[in-house]
């Protein structure tokens, strides 16, 4: 019978549990924005434009958009230079990468 990652994490010493989420958390990287992302990587709109083949002023409205189709931000990230990963958090705390959603 196999175990789960979580079963198997829970039954590690409280110390070295405390040492591998600390380094996780130094791994995780959170932007509040798009633009903040793009900033950081070091691209301008422009940038980011010419890579998608449209117009700059398209790029400053999709970065302040609250809601788009997942299609439109893997584009986004595309020309960023990244990859689009999705993951889910299920309510036992288990994370789960969902590999091909909606034809990505």
């Amino acid at each position: 019978m196999t175990k789960s990652m979580k079963k198997l994490f829970d039954e590690l010493p409280k110390a070295r549990q405390a040492r591998i989420k600390e380094q996780a958390n130094k791994e995780l990287v959170a932007y509040e924005s798009l633009q903040e992302l793009r900033k950081a990587i070091g691209m301008t709109q422009t940038d980011v434009a010419e890579a998608q083949g449209i117009k700059q002023v398209n790029i400053s409205n999709l970065e302040n958009r609250k809601d788009m189709h997942l299609s439109t931000l893997k584009k986004y990230i595309e020309a960023l230079g990244c990859e689009l990963e999705i993951f889910i958090k299920k309510p036992d705390n288990v994370v789960v990468r969902i590999d091909h959603i909606f034809g990505l």
